[in-house]
């Protein structure tokens, strides 16, 4: 009995371990779906709904019981979790799912205590809920606090059982508690309530009052009639706190779709007799259309009679109902009408009939025409034009002969809806037959249907002694005119005019220039009439030149601004600022930089800015011309113009530009705005400078948004992330902070530190000589060294703008290290002509950049460059260059790049030109060895700084935060291997695992073939993961694969770092992981009989090999990688049996 005894204890120990562990299982889990939330993107949305579905219900019901009180803990997390599984579980076809949910948030709300966390399961309820939820929201419907939210989802939920349960609850209710019941009892339709809520429509409570009547419109059952009819009637079929005479009208509408149609009829002509009222017109419209919907066409003799009402609005609605049924003989009630009406009432019916198209009106339309009242007329002119079409024309031209403007506006607008090959010929036909005014319109509907074959009818109205006639005539030139009538065109033009004239024949010529031949030959063209004409119409082409663009009429262009007299050379400012395409700008700025004359400077600089608007530039080139407009404005107009360019190119070189002129009264407003949105659009943009700059725009901005955009810009401030962010290496005034150069980092670490600091000093004293500030800019003179950063960088982001000079080189070092490139394009024996950006020392990874962005010699550029580990990306001018790539270390091509070093600007012997170079810090961890390992022999494969021992793979595997991130996203092919083969060693790496995820350790494997057999591959796993649950024990996080099991249980909850040993010596392995030994073993040995997965593993064979992260298409991360090659290390002594020898005291 006793021995029994002690079995059943046991039993039950193992049983609740047991539990424990699943429960600690489920809580790892559990904690590691939660930590990825919100979803950064809509792909991570569907993998989190994914493994949130792998939790199954008790994983559900957990996450549901964490929620916490108000000001107890963070919801967040747990809410975007449960509120996007309600939507995904609702979707079609995860029916199991949204029932899993469902009875899950069931159980969970009498786990939860505080009404805010049971009223966040309810609320989910609404989507999941179905009858399985009746029973569990049916106890809530007593609660003050959470009866609304209950009723309200099952209303949601509107089955009958839904709907039994409200009414149960409804009889004991009171208050906000019966408010909420009715309510929803209306929005499930719930029939069988309809008489207890008739008894509460007559409450003297306003609000239960107003709830019954609208439950009862919902219900739509006969019986609540008398009810509701009663209510509108008491509020004057006006509006009134119930909405009686609203709820009224919906209920007729409901009546009649339940299908008594008769009552609601009878209901609803009750109603249009009872609100003649003007100030019932809303309900008897309504009332109208509720009747009109029942009868369909048999509605009409009442719509008709509706034309009889001296209220408009109900007119206009009887009319627009009695257009849906004027098919066959439909008409006729209306004509019939027409008849009897009164001008007003008949211009609302053949308006009406237009709309309607209806053939059987035009008759009655066209007699209309003729009609002594304007209403009438002006109707009759828009119809016949809608119905007739092409047939109309001959009875709507004769009306222009004695129309006012709105008739002559009508007709024209009437002309233009018609379609038909006729139109044209007897419109032109007519314009010599009408009024000026009319003959203005005529020539417009010539225009709109570009009736080139009608030039000859308008070009005689060219001299008409009326200036709207003239102004319609030229206008139409553009449309009208073609290459043929480019000898007419010319004429007209050397003939002067007025300045709307000349700028009309110049759109002509333009148009018809550009038929035919390319941009040369159309330039070669008009310069051949230009140098026809006479000298003082010369002047007259720049703007039909600038029209057509291209190089050839831009140089002709500048060479009448540099040739002519004053009038020619406004003419040619005027051309160059209207340019097709950006390509005047140059010249433009040029002008206003050298012009002396106000107006011509104006114009100038406004062109200019504006080609930089137009231009299809990035935003970084563009604020590189606006900044040269901003250097020349005078006035603080122009310079509040360029700043709102500015603005809306959002860099963070426009950012501090803009900054510099809130102090200024007359720019400040523009500045402030323009700051605030750049500042706003990028939050990867902060500073302690900008930070600044966004508090003094504050209090500058005016406007009626002006406390809406100050609230943004304090919620902007409080988000900023803390730190320096960028900060300037260069204060445009002296070179604090730079320093002369001392040969390179690895020469520079072997000296002693008396004598860096002999050679610094002199190396400074130099450098301060030949590179020097001028005007805001930093400059080296063409002689001497490199000029250094005092301070040293690891990871970092740099804007640096640059210029040079012809036949120029130069560079930015990185760490130490050459270079991004900087170059003149045009030196072709060099191999410039690739462009600038490149890592031009590379000689295994790209050295060249992937485009030329450079602008031209003499012309400034914005360098942003990023290096992250030892990849480096570069930005030329807005357009990428260099896309994450190695930099190699050019001073030692065996060693990685340098951790940490300083930046250079290279000196070439070329004059370079250097401003705003800002640099922010990327913060990481570096590792470094312990030292106990150092003396013990490893050596650093990864410390987050490069990827320098790593070959294959480097797309899907990448640094981040100092961090190995694997994400096969990124599109990369295979697996990341070491650079160098081992034989025996003893490795040593931490690793993040995420939920599911698989990847594998290779040993002693080539890098090709599957290394889990060519090789030896060693588990990675999250084998707790759902989608694991059948894996044999040869497959488990840390076993040989298919060789030797692992221990399992000794991996840490998820989102934690693991840290695991791999030693491996002949054919001895040992794998320890968070200080538990969970495999040790002999590979031959275990194999010598055949592999546990009965395979073939070849790899068992080979003695070396690399070692290599085997991703598996899934997410995780690595750290601190280190190993000791134990074929090199001094073997151990070895016993030798003898005895040793005691020595003498």
């Amino acid at each position: 009995m006793k021995k029994r005894l002690h079995h059943i204890l046991a039993l039950c120990l193992a049983s609740s371990q047991l539990m424990a562990q699943t429960d600690n299982a489920l809580d790892a889990k559990v904690k590691a779906v939660l930590s990825k939330f919100p979803s950064q993107n809509e792909a991570a949305l569907k993998k989190n709904m994914e493994e949130l579905a792998q939790l199954g219900k008790p994983g559900l019901v957990q996450i549901a019981s964490m929620l916490t009180p108000p000001g107890k803990g963070d919801n967040t997390k747990i809410q975007f979790a449960l509120g996007g599984f309600s939507y995904y579980a609702s979707q079609a076809g995860k029916e199991a799912l949204r029932k899993d949910a469902a009875e899950a948030y069931g159980e969970a709300l009498s786990k939860v205590a505080d009404p805010d966390s049971k009223n966040f399961l309810i609320y989910q309820l609404q989507t999941v809920g179905r009858d399985e939820s009746v029973d569990v929201l049916k106890g809530y419907l007593k609660d003050e606090r959470l009866s609304q939210p209950a009723a309200r989802t099952l209303s949601r939920i509107g089955s009958p059982a839904a709907g039994a349960a409200l009414l149960q609850a409804l009889g004991n209710a009171g208050g906000s508690v019966q408010l909420a019941i009715t309510e929803a009892l209306g929005d499930v339709h719930y029939k069988e309530a309809a008489p207890a809520i008739e008894k509460t429509a007559a409450s003297a409570e306003s609000d239960l009052r107003k709830v019954s009547l609208y439950a009862l419109s919902e219900i739509g059952v006969p019986s609540s009639e008398n009810t509701l009819a009663s209510a509108a009637q008491k509020a004057s079929y006006r509006y009134d706190v119930t909405d009686a005479t609203a709820v009224y009208l919906k209920y007729l509408a409901k009546l009649a779709a339940n299908g008594h149609g008769a009552t609601a009829e009878k209901a609803a002509l009750a109603l249009i007799k009872a609100t003649p009222d003007v100030k019932q017109s809303a309900t008897r419209s309504s009332a109208l259309k509720i009747y009109s919907d029942i009868k369909k066409r048999e509605s009409v003799p009442v719509l008709v009679s509706a034309l009889q009402s001296t209220d408009a609005q109900y007119r206009a609605a009887a009319l627009k109902l009695g257009q849906k049924y004027l098919m066959a003989d439909g008409t006729t009630p209306w004509l019939n009408a027409f008849k009897k009406a009164n001008p007003t009432v008949q211009a609302e019916i053949i308006t009406m009939l237009g709309h309607a198209e209806s053939k059987d009106a035009l008759p009655l339309v066209l007699k209309a025409l003729s009609s002594k009242d304007n209403k009438v007329k002006t109707a009759a002119i828009w119809s016949a034009g809608r119905i007739g079409q092409e047939s109309s024309i001959a009875k709507l031209i004769p009306v222009l002969k004695t129309a006012n403007a709105d008739e002559i506006a009508a007709v024209k607008s009437s002309l233009l809806t018609i379609k038909g090959a006729s139109l044209a010929d007897q419109v032109a036909a007519a314009i010599p037959r009408v009024p000026a005014p009319a003959q203005a319109a005529l020539i417009d509907v010539l225009a709109a249907r570009a009736a080139t074959s009608k030039l000859p009818v308008v070009s005689a109205q060219l001299k008409s002694a009326d200036a709207d006639v003239r102004k319609s005539a030229f206008n139409a030139l553009k449309s009208l005119a073609t290459a043929n009538d480019l000898p007419q065109l010319y004429a007209l033009l050397n003939g002067g005019g007025s300045a709307e004239e000349i700028a009309a024949t110049q759109a002509a010529i333009g148009a018809a220039i550009k038929e035919s031949g390319d941009t040369n030959s159309q330039t070669e063209a008009i310069l051949k009439q230009m140098q026809a004409s006479p000298a003082d119409k010369q002047g007259n082409y720049l703007a039909v030149l600038a029209g057509i663009g291209g190089k050839k009429a831009l140089a002709a262009v500048v060479t009448a601004y540099g040739n002519g007299d004053a009038a020619k050379k406004k003419s040619a400012i005027a051309a160059l600022s209207a340019w097709a395409d950006a390509s005047a700008a140059k010249e433009l700025l040029s002008i206003a930089g050298s012009t002396s004359d106000t107006d011509d400077f104006q114009t100038a600089l406004t062109g200019y800015v504006s080609a930089a608007s137009k231009s299809g530039k990035t935003p970084a080139n563009k604020v590189l011309m606006l900044r040269e407009a901003l250097a020349i404005a005078k006035t603080d107009a122009q310079k509040e113009a360029i700043i709102k360019e500015l603005g809306r190119n959002r860099t963070f070189n426009s950012l501090l530009l803009v900054g510099k002129y809130l102090d200024n009264a007359g720019t400040q407003q523009a500045a402030a705005q323009a700051v605030m949105s750049i500042a706003l659009a990028n939050k990867n943009l902060y500073s302690t400078e900008i930070r600044a700059l966004l508090t003094k725009a504050g209090p500058l901005l005016k406007g009626q948004d002006a406390d809406y955009q100050r609230e943004s810009i304090r919620k902007h401030l409080a988000e900023m992330p803390a730190g320096e962010g960028f900060v300037s290496l260069f204060n445009g005034k002296d070179l604090s902070g730079w320093k002369g150069l001392v040969q390179n980092p690895i020469a520079r670490r072997k000296m002693s530190a008396d004598s860096l600091a002999y050679k610094q000093k002199k190396a400074d004293e130099a450098a301060f000589k030949d590179w020097f500030a001028k005007d805001g800019e930093l400059v080296f003179s063409g002689h001497g060294d490199n000029l250094c950063t005092a301070k040293q960088y690891g990871d970092f982001e740099m804007y640096v703008d640059w210029k040079i000079q012809k036949d120029g080189d130069a560079g930015i070092y990185l760490r130490g290290t050459p270079q991004v490139q900087i170059w003149d394009t045009s030196r072709v024996s060099v191999g410039a002509q690739v462009g600038s950006g490149g890592l031009y020392n590379n000689q295994k990874n790209p050295s060249k950049p992937s485009k030329v962005a450079d602008n031209a010699i003499g012309e400034w550029n914005t360098f942003h460059i990023t290096m992250i580990g030892d990849r480096v990306s570069v930005d030329l001018n807005g357009e990428n260059v260099v896309d994450n790539v190695v930099l190699e270390n050019y001073w030692d091509r065996n060693l990685p790049i340098f951790a940490k070093e300083q930046l250079e600007l290279q000196a070439h012997g070329n004059e370079i030109h250097y401003r705003d170079i800002y640099v922010r810090e990327i913060p990481r961890p570096e590792f470094t060895l312990p030292e106990v390992e150092q003396q013990d022999g490893f050596k650093v494969l990864f410390d987050g700084t490069n990827m320098f021992e790593w070959v294959g793979n480097k797309t899907d595997y990448f640094i981040q935060n100092g961090e190995l991130v694997v994400d096969p996203k990124k599109g990369g092919k295979g697996n990341l291997y070491t650079k160098d083969e081992y034989s025996d060693f003893d490795f040593r790496f931490e690793f993040q695992l995420t939920p599911g995820a698989n990847n594998g350790l290779g040993i002693r494997t080539p890098m090709e073939g599957d290394a889990a057999y060519v090789g030896t591959e060693i588990q990675i796993l999250d084998n707790d993961a759902e989608i694991y649950k059948d894996l044999n024990e040869y497959q488990y996080h840390g076993s040989a694969y298919g060789i030797i099991p692992a221990k399992r249980g000794f991996l840490k909850p998820m989102g934690e770092w693991n840290y695991q040993e791999v030693r491996v010596q002949e054919s001895k392995i040992k794998v320890t992981l968070n200080g538990t030994v969970i495999l040790d073993g002999d590979l031959a040995e275990a194999s010598k009989n055949g592999t546990v997965d009965h395979k073939d593993h070849p790899g068992l064979k080979r003695t070396s090999g690399h070692l290599g992260f085997l991703g598996h298409g899934s997410e995780l991360k690595f750290r601190n990688i280190r190993i000791k090659d134990l074929s090199k290390a001094a073997p151990e002594p070895v016993e030798t049996g003898k005895k040793k020898s005691k020595k003498k005291k």
